[in-house]
């Protein structure tokens, strides 16, 4: 059908579009209304979805809105979709700024692979552009069903709680949202469906070689023939755990204010009144505050295991080249270099 305000569709339609901005407003306390976004666009199903609705909600809500696509130079018809990309913006008035990237120069150059690679440099060029249009915010379209594989690749690296609970909705370091969180994918292509709205179809999302593609195409569809709720179940954890991450965040910012400057040093004052359960966040927050690097929950718990025991010098290296050692002061957290006597 063609549509090109929201009074133009269906009653169920033009709420749906509604949902997804209440959705922004109930989940991250931001409103659209008066900003200027960018959107990240793939041109894939989920980016043209929210183009689509961001035009259908733009002039009610009087928000701006430009798109960017990267063009990956990973396979041979990404230049056709950025053809396509620019012909669907200009239909709908929206403007559009493009570049090219080399992934796999990058990918050899930092030895990283090509989905990592990709997305570091989609992120680097995302954050570039949004200054370059002066947008308050920058867009993607992470649906539900990318929440709940988020979930399960979580759980499968060993990550501990509320962090389980997935992506945020909003990310206030690359001021990034992603609105259609709570959207799921079927939901999405019935949305195309409707308004005969055209998509590509990255191949390389099915293929197997990749893990997120393995639990895309084999994992989350025998959990939902198992549960035909899980999806609507993952939505719930998701809420419960953004709740906890609130609460634990006042708790652990009231003790972060009280330590020392520099904060390399959990003093042993602070650890013995802890709670183990205190304590193993407060690990979680000094090894974050050393930058890059996911530290796992079975080597946090170690850590505080080997705390208990009083193993004086004893250590635990994390990823990011960090380390947590036991002291006479505490627990001293460092990054590798910094540690007297030993060389990187």
């Amino acid at each position: 059908m063609a549509a090109y305000k929201l009074q133009d569709l269906p009653s169920e339609w033009a709420h749906f579009c509604l949902g997804v901005h209440k959705f922004v407003q109930k989940e991250t306390d931001i409103t659209l209304e008066g900003q200027k976004v960018l959107l990240a666009f793939s041109g894939g199903s989920d980016s043209t979805a929210l183009l689509r609705i961001l035009h259908f909600l733009a002039p009610g809500l009087n928000f701006e809105v430009s798109a960017a696509h990267v063009h990956h130079s990973l396979r041979p018809e990404a230049e056709q979709e950025r053809v396509r990309a620019g012909e669907l913006c200009t239909s709908l008035n929206i403007p559009l700024i493009s570049c090219r990237i080399d992934v796999r120069t990058f990918s050899r150059r930092k030895k990283k692979g090509l989905e990592e690679s990709s997305r570091l440099l989609r992120y680097r060029y995302l954050c570039s552009a949004a200054r370059r249009v002066g947008a308050d915010y920058i867009l993607t379209g992470h649906s539900l069903n990318d929440l709940a594989e988020d979930i399960i690749m979580r759980m499968q690296r060993g990550s501990g709680w509320p962090a389980l609970a997935g992506m945020q909705a909003y990310v206030p370091g690359l001021k990034l949202l992603r609105p259609l969180l709570f959207t799921s994918k079927r939901e999405i292509l019935k949305f195309l469906n409707v308004l005969g709205q055209g998509y590509v179809l990255d191949r390389s999302n099915l293929d197997p070689a990749f893990l997120r593609s393995r639990i895309r195409m084999i994992v989350v569809p025998e959990l939902e023939s198992i549960n035909p709720g899980f999806l609507k179940n993952m939505a719930t954890l998701w809420k419960l755990g953004r709740e906890d991450e609130r609460y634990w965040e006042d708790i652990l910012s009231q003790i972060w204010q009280n330590l020392p400057e520099d904060k390399d040093l959990l003093p042993m004052d602070v650890l013995i009144k802890a709670p183990r359960a205190v304590r193993l966040r407060l690990y979680k927050k000094m090894l974050e505050s050393l930058g890059p690097g996911q530290a796992l929950a079975e080597n946090i718990i170690e850590l505080d295991a080997l705390w208990v025991q009083k193993k004086t010098n004893a250590q635990i290296q994390f990823p990011g080249n960090k380390l947590g050692r036991i002291t006479r002061q505490g627990i001293e957290f460092q990054i590798r270099s910094r540690v007297k006597g030993l060389k990187d």
